[in-house]
């Protein structure tokens, strides 16, 4: 599990909900509030005295089994499996996936392919994305029963939902959705019908889609939260040969720019079967949201590119090159693979628990830097530090927050990004108090 002060961003705001007077108000949230389920999570872990910790390890299990079945909702629909085979195959796809990035980092030392695993991170897009495989899934089966806008009214409220915590659903699921349904109408547009006539037909249920995402992000912009400048830092699509050169030095972009090459195995098979009418519409449409989720998920990467990190606005690009990969496999071959599974699971769980690293895991983790200060915090008479960004909150948070220190940009002027500006003039123990900073600890490398 990675700890950093992103990671601990939701953890605090949690913590301070039910601990400083009109935190909700005064915290200034992240860029990403990622309130459903990140910041609902974090904020009744703490209601029932569940420590950080647990609370953060519990959160990347949940999101498994969020991705699971949001997973097997897109294999169900683009595959011809059943439900319950579907479910089996998103699973052990995750349980392959996580098992080959842990390798990568514990055994071969690829330790950037850790961010692999941001997907189940809070506040780091993950759960933006898991919603908008839902959301495909659910839209899917709400046009082929027809583009009547009450037939999407579920979807809507997902949408709504999914973009007042998180932006960035509108470019992985309603724009791609809003798309792929033009593309389908013009792939089955009749010779007589006019190009304009057939952009027409069926527009409603996506506008009403966008529609609910709009009232969404509108709603989003109440809360006192960072600001989206400077995202963008390139001309679309000028970036891309530094993408690219990227994979020769990151297991982690190499893996993600392979799953997408890969992918044009299903892309050709798939392409072969709608030029002669083999595939069902759904199917389909579906493809044709897959790949401009993908292709959108590839410009915002190009706008935003910096460095490795910035790869976590290219979960489309991964994910749905291994939904298009697995919905490949065949029926049958599901059920022998399943006999095999269940055998080979109860083999592979004994293993772990007899022999496995577990010090993955954060349960009584604690900062050496904190329990040195809080040894020698009385007997020194310190009370509240100042530092950087990448350390104040990881510290704090090793003291299970009974250590007020502060974060402060250089020049050391107050740095509000995803902290409650309040605790500089007032101490978390007692707001009626002015605090006293009589310690700081400098940048370093």
């Amino acid at each position: 599990m990675v700890i950093n002060s992103d990671s601990l961003v939701l953890p605090r705001m949690g913590w301070e909900m039910w601990h400083v007077p009109h935190a909700w108000q005064h915290f200034q949230w992240p860029r990403v509030p990622s309130l459903f389920p990140d910041m609902l999570w974090f904020f009744l872990a703490e209601r029932v005295g569940l420590d950080w910790r647990v609370a953060l390890d519990g959160f990347f299990l949940l999101s498994l089994c969020l991705m699971t079945v949001c997973l097997a909702s897109a294999i169900w629909r683009m595959g011809n499996l059943f439900w319950l085979q579907a479910l089996f195959l998103a699973s052990v796809t995750l349980t392959v996936y996580v098992a080959c990035v842990s390798a990568g980092v514990y055994v071969q030392r690829f330790t950037d392919m850790s961010g692999l695993l941001e997907l189940f991170l809070p506040a780091y897009h993950g759960s933006s994305f898991m919603l908008s495989l839902l959301a495909a899934a659910m839209a899917n089966m709400e046009y082929d029963r027809g583009s009547r806008i009450a037939n999407f009214c579920p979807t809507a409220c997902l949408c709504l939902v999914a973009t007042f915590s998180d932006p960035l659903f509108v470019t992985t699921f309603a724009v791609p959705f809003a798309l792929s349904t033009r593309v389908f109408a013009l792939m089955h547009r009749k010779d007589t019908t006019p190009v304009w006539s057939a952009l027409k037909e069926g527009i409603s249920g996506p506008l009403f889609l966008l529609a609910a995402c709009a009232v969404g992000f509108l709603g989003q912009e109440l809360l006192y939260k960072q600001n989206l400048g400077g995202l963008f830092k390139h001309v679309p699509l000028v970036a891309l040969p530094e993408i690219v050169y990227s994979a020769c030095f990151s297991m982690r972009a190499f893996c993600c720019l392979a799953l997408f090459a890969l992918s044009i195995i299903p892309f050709i098979r798939i392409c072969a079967k709608i030029s002669k009418n083999e595939i069902e519409p759904y199917k389909e449409l579906l493809f044709y949201q897959g790949y401009t989720a993908s292709i959108m998920a590839l410009c915002i990467l190009s706008i935003t590119y910096v460095d490795i990190s910035l790869y976590r606005y290219a979960l489309p690009l991964t994910w749905w090159s291994i939904v298009f990969l697995v919905s490949c496999i065949d029926p049958a071959s599901v059920r022998k693979l399943s006999d095999y599974v269940m055998v080979s699971l109860p083999c592979a769980v004994l293993y772990f628990m007899l022999t496995g690293n577990h010090e993955n895991s954060l349960d009584g983790w604690h900062s050496p830097l904190e329990t040195c200060l809080s040894q020698s915090h009385d007997r020194l008479g310190l009370r509240g530090g100042l530092t950087h960004y990448w350390l104040s909150r990881k510290v704090a948070a090793s003291s299970n927050w009974t250590l007020q220190i502060e974060q402060v940009a250089g020049g050391n002027h107050i740095f509000i990004w995803g902290n409650n500006p309040d605790l500089y003039t007032h101490d978390v123990h007692g707001l009626d108090k002015t605090p006293v900073f009589n310690y700081f600890r400098g940048w370093h490398r």
